[in-house]
C-alpha cells in the first residue's frame, strides 16, 4: 500500500532503492537479509506503480492480500489497519487526481471494508477499482463503491452477505423458523438476532453505494441478491454478470498490474471461500 506521495531514494547495502518513508528504511535494515529482500521488492513495486500512474494519469493505491516473499505468514484479509491507511491515502489525494485502487482480497472485517468503501463513495474525484483476479466479500463491497470497475472475463467479485462467527446470516435468521425455539440454545438465538441486524445494515449500505449508479428498483434488487444469502458466499460473480447488473464495469487490466503481481507469492493465500464479511 502506498504510504507517501513521493517515495524516498536511499542506499541499502550499496544499492540505491525506493522506500515509502524514512521509518521503512530503518525497519528494513533491522530485518537484516530479509530486510534487503523486502527493500528490493518494495522498490520494484514503487517503480511499477509509478509507471502505472504515469500511463493513466492517476494515483495508484493497492489492497492486495498475498503472502510476501520475505514472510512465512499467510496473505491475510482486510483489517482495521488496512482501512486506516487506505482512507488516509484517499483523503490525501487531490480531488482532481483520479485514483486507481488495485484490489485482490478474500474479504475481511466488515467495519474495515465499510470504512474503505465509504471513503471511495464519498470522494469528489473518480475512483477506478481494478480487479485482476478476485475481490471477494468485503473486497466486492469496496469495488461496488468505485465509479468504474476494471476486470477480465475471468475476474470475480462475490456476495456480501454477512458471516456471523462463521455462519451465513441467512442460515442463522431462518433457524428459529425451522426448529422449535426451545430446542435452540440462547447463544444461537442471540446470533440469529445479530444476523438479522447485520443483514439489514449491509443491505442498506449496498443500496447507498449504488445510489448514483442505478435507479431505486435496480438498487433494491441487486442489494437483496448480494446480501440475502441466496447463493453461497464463494459464488463467483464474473464480468458479464456485473455488466448485467448495470454497473460500470469494463474489460481490460493494465499490464503494469500483472507486473506488480509478479512480485508476490502465489498459491499461499487463503482461498476466497474462507472469506468473511
Amino acid at each position: 500500500m502506498r504510504l507517501d506521495a513521493r517515495p524516498l531514494k536511499a542506499k541499502f547495502d550499496g544499492e540505491r532503492l525506493l522506500f515509502c518513508s524514512q521509518r521503512c528504511i530503518s525497519l528494513f535494515r533491522a530485518l537484516g537479509s530479509r530486510g534487503k529482500v523486502k527493500a528490493r521488492i518494495q522498490s520494484e513495486r514503487f517503480d511499477i506503480l509509478e509507471r502505472l500512474e504515469a500511463k493513466r494519469g492517476s494515483r495508484a493505491l493497492t489492497l492486495v492480500h498475498r503472502r510476501e516473499p520475505w514472510s512465512e505468514e499467510a496473505g491475510g484479509f482486510i483489517t482495521i489497519e488496512d482501512s486506516e491507511t487506505l482512507v488516509a491515502q484517499v483523503r490525501r489525494t487531490p480531488a482532481k487526481k483520479p485514483i486507481d485502487l488495485i484490489i485482490h482480497t478474500p474479504g475481511g472485517i466488515a467495519l474495515a471494508a465499510e470504512m474503505i468503501a465509504m471513503a471511495v463513495r464519498k470522494r469528489p474525484g473518480s475512483v477506478t477499482a481494478i480487479v485482476p483476479f478476485y475481490a471477494m466479500s468485503g473486497g466486492s463491497l469496496i469495488a461496488l463503491a468505485a465509479d468504474e470497475i476494471l476486470m477480465e472475463k475471468e475476474s470475480i467479485l462475490g456476495p456480501v452477505d454477512p458471516q456471523i462467527q462463521g455462519f451465513p446470516a441467512r442460515s442463522l435468521i431462518t433457524l428459529p423458523v425451522r426448529k422449535p425455539i426451545e430446542t435452540i440454545s440462547d447463544q444461537m438465538v442471540v446470533l440469529s438476532e445479530m444476523a438479522q441486524r447485520s443483514l439489514d445494515q449491509v443491505r442498506e449500505f449496498v443500496k447507498w453505494l449504488l445510489e448514483d449508479k442505478l435507479p431505486p428498483k435496480d438498487r433494491e434488487a441487486i442489494a437483496i441478491f448480494l446480501t440475502g444469502g441466496y447463493i453461497s458466499h464463494d459464488t463467483p460473480i464474473v464480468l458479464d454478470t456485473v455488466r448485467e447488473f448495470g454497473l460500470p464495469a469494463k474489460e481490460g487490466i493494465p499490464e503494469e498490474v500483472y507486473e506488480l503481481f509478479g512480485t508476490y507469492e502465489f498459491g499461499a493465500c487463503d482461498r476466497p471461500h474462507c472469506a468473511e464479511y
